[in-house]
């Protein structure tokens, strides 16, 4: 049987701080908010923040608990603004790109001086939920795992396809502990996270086998109950929670006559996966440049553009795309916004660029 690791470690890190924030940053905020919620599209491309080198848009809502949110490319960050002892003042999601290319420790030593431009003092810091995981591939057929080989706490257990392609597994849902096994080669066509197959092919991936994720979400009660709470003790624990949730929690066995399932034989895969390792604690696969804006693909602004021009093309009866049909185009698209906005159509656009810029964490 063939099994090779391609890659492993944090996918996803939710941090929680609290301490209080500094003098003026919820006036700054509060202001920031509502030139977001203005109905002047100027005001609303002011609605972006500056802290450190990070340029945060400014969301013009917050959640039950969380008056406030900032975005960038890097860190998804929920700040509270009251009072109350109990709730941490900041919440954040670390991206999971940042994580992957920059490390762990860099992205949080990165992510506590963004909150100390916030807060006066970080009193406490906790890890709300994590998400670990290898990445492999096997000649193992996945698809012929039945239902009752999961051994496992959980009682929720979900097989899914595309189509006519089997896609993975999910296992725990609703509960502290979530296990997704998933066909990573198929959602990185959703989600375009390319740079994993550069991670992927040092570590002798041919580029045409099927890469699986093994992830298993842990929430906060469970974390705690494993003394789970700093980065450090992630580090240090990183290996135990793997035995975990890869033996205690769920393992895959070998069907046989035996009605106790926990007596099964463990499948030789799950032997390898229960193998797994993060020794070194340094989660990173590649250290390479994480841009902190939100930017579209190449493929969204030239896809859909080209897709808007060749419509254009076809309905004035031109052959090709050429400079004469982008003349004509610019030029009759021009002429449609100065009678749509009244002769002011270059501030119509300068206002468009400056909101997209917003909206893309570029200064």
């Amino acid at each position: 049987m063939e099994f090779k690791e391609v890659f492993k470690g944090i996918d996803s890190l939710y941090v929680s701080f609290k301490g209080t924030l500094k003098e003026g940053v919820k006036e700054r905020l509060e202001k920031k908010k509502k030139l977001a919620q203005s109905e002047d599209e100027k005001e609303q491309a002011s609605a972006r923040m500056m802290l450190d080198d990070h340029c945060f848009e400014v969301s013009d809502r917050g959640t039950k608990w969380y008056s406030f949110i900032l975005v960038d490319n890097w860190y998804h960050l929920q700040i509270s603004g009251s009072k109350r002892q109990k709730l941490p003042q900041l919440y954040v999601q670390v991206s999971s790109e940042l994580l992957t290319c920059y490390g762990l420790d860099n992205a949080i030593i990165h992510l506590r001086k963004i909150v100390l431009m916030l807060m006066e003092t970080i009193e406490e810091e906790t890890i709300s939920r994590m998400d670990i995981f290898t990445d492999f591939v096997t000649d193992k057929e996945l698809e012929g795992i039945e239902k009752v080989s999961w051994v496992t706490r959980a009682q929720k257990i979900h097989k899914y396809w595309k189509g006519d392609i089997f896609t993975g597994w999910t296992i725990g849902q609703g509960g502290d502990i979530l296990a997704r096994l998933y066909d990573k080669t198929v959602e990185i066509e959703k989600s375009h996270k390319d740079y994993l197959k550069e991670i992927w092919e040092k570590q002798g991936w041919d580029t045409f086998q099927r890469v699986w994720r093994l992830e298993f979400q842990l929430r906060r009660e469970l974390l705690g109950q494993m003394k789970i709470n700093t980065f450090l003790s992630l580090t240090e624990k990183s290996n135990d929670v793997w035995r975990y949730v890869t033996q205690d929690w769920l393992r895959l066995a070998i069907k046989d006559n035996t009605l106790n399932r926990t007596r099964w034989k463990t499948n030789p895969l799950w032997e390898k996966i229960q193998a797994v390792r993060f020794n070194d604690g340094k989660f990173t696969g590649i250290v390479r440049e994480v841009n902190k804006s939100r930017i579209p693909s190449d493929k969204t602004l030239f896809q859909n553009g080209i897709g808007y021009i060749t419509a254009f093309a076809a309905r004035e009866g031109f052959e090709s795309v050429d400079k004469g049909t982008l003349s004509e185009y610019l030029e009759k698209a021009k002429n449609y916004l100065r009678e749509e906005t009244n002769d002011r159509d270059e501030d119509y656009l300068k206002t468009k660029i400056i909101n997209k810029k917003k909206k893309y964490n570029k200064t």
